[in-house]
């Protein structure tokens, strides 16, 4: 998109700035947190009054929990209870509540002009679910556009980025109700099929709509993430779990339409499923259908996104040319880097920050919030801000981040 497009059908509004509420005892509890701290900031007085944290303080749990953000690094992987102050690191940096909807779609690199519907507890998992649109495009960008497909769509963060990259998605598929109402909205110039593919009935009326909407031309990328949680390393493998199955069912789909490009989005589990016989799997398959096949983890600070995650991406090509992954354009950061640094084996800008992302927001107390916000360009801090708000394209954001922040 130009410029000057970009600048004229920005729109004025942000959607989805609210935050939950919080008890006494959570606004006790986080008030003690510094930035960049956690449950071990939380001074045994007031600890003794949580049995969850004090369960935690007995077992030694995970640094992130009761966490407040850093303003001056990426976040942590967004989940997808980022509204609870127990179970990660999304205190807001300066303010004494959890970080807002729309903040925790700006640190997945949602634009403020996509608009999440369903109840709060929906939209937290619309959020915490998707593949971060900035991510999609650079991964975008190295794949052929043309005509394509999404399985497993969620709310629609892995076609935003395609389609920002040139692809034209013709047909999006998933089963959660208001996620499909979000796809809706945010993309209208794709049909959403809204069931369980799992489902024989309707894995076939996937095919026939997408035969339909393809008219007689082949298709060019099949995408998809299957539901990951099966793999995620937050949780413990279970090898029954049909959620694992969904990749199956795409790979079913990739032997019925023959796309030019596979892409298939996961979390790096993926990988130590079965001592990796599971991905060994996927990889034979799409061997024996005729493709080309590579596989890299890519760590989302590394294109834009203001937030340390890592997903795996599985590229299948038919040409016989391996997949090339994208060119990072800032620096990753190193595992366990708490606090900013000199990265000297890297000549790339820092990753987008915490306050760099949200800090133009307005303040909220827990509980508050108004939909939509009227928003003031004014507003905007920084080229991260801007960009969100589609004053500036991706293009003038990076130039603006390498003038400010090489390292």
């Amino acid at each position: 998109m130009l410029e000057s497009q970009a600048i004229q059908t920005r729109d004025s509004f942000v959607y989805n700035h609210v935050t939950p509420s919080l008890s006494e005892l959570d606004l006790e509890i986080i008030r003690s947190v510094p930035p960049g701290g956690n449950w071990q900031d939380i001074p045994l007085r007031i600890a003794k009054k949580s049995a969850r944290v004090m369960q935690i303080r007995r077992s030694g749990g995970r640094t992130t929990y009761y966490g407040r953000l850093r303003p001056d690094m990426p976040s942590y992987t967004v989940n997808t209870y980022f509204f609870r102050p127990g179970n990660g690191s999304f205190i807001h940096y300066s303010q004494d509540r959890m970080i807002s909807l729309r903040e925790a779609a700006r640190l997945q690199s949602f634009p403020d002009d996509f608009v999440f519907h369903g109840p709060f507890t929906s939209v937290s998992k619309q959020i915490g679910n998707a593949v971060p649109p900035l991510l999609a495009r650079a991964v975008g960008l190295s794949l052929r556009p043309g005509p394509s497909v999404d399985l497993f769509a969620g709310a629609g963060g892995l076609s935003l980025g395609l389609r920002e990259s040139g692809h034209q998605v013709l047909v999006a598929a998933e089963m959660a109700p208001y996620m499909c109402s979000t796809y809706k909205a945010n993309h209208p110039n794709t049909q959403v099929f809204c069931s369980d593919l799992t489902r024989e009935e309707s894995y076939l009326e996937m095919i026939q709509a997408v035969e339909n909407a393809l008219h007689g031309r082949s298709l060019t990328l099949l995408a998809g993430g299957p539901p990951c949680q099966g793999f995620s390393t937050a949780g413990h493998w279970n090898e029954q779990d049909l959620r694992n199955d969904l990749v199956m069912v795409m790979l079913r789909a990739v032997d019925e339409f023959q796309p030019e490009q596979v892409l298939i989005e996961n979390v790096p589990g993926i990988q130590w499923i079965s001592r990796g016989q599971f991905l060994q799997r996927v990889l034979e398959t799409l061997s024996r259908a005729g493709y080309t096949h590579h596989h890299s983890v890519l760590k989302a600070e590394q294109y834009g996104v203001p937030q340390r995650r890592r997903r795996v991406f599985i590229v299948g090509t038919r040409d016989g040319e391996p997949w090339v992954p994208p060119e990072p354009r800032f620096a990753a950061i190193p595992r366990g880097m708490k606090t900013p640094q000199f990265l000297s084996s890297s000549d790339l800008p820092f990753s987008v920050t915490v306050e760099e992302a949200i800090s133009d927001l307005p303040p909220l107390t827990p509980g508050e919030g108004d939909e939509p916000l009227v928003y003031d360009p004014g507003w905007a801090r920084t080229n991260y801000q801007r960009l969100m708000h589609r004053m500036v394209t991706y293009e003038r954001f990076l130039d603006g981040q390498s003038e400010l922040k090489v390292i």
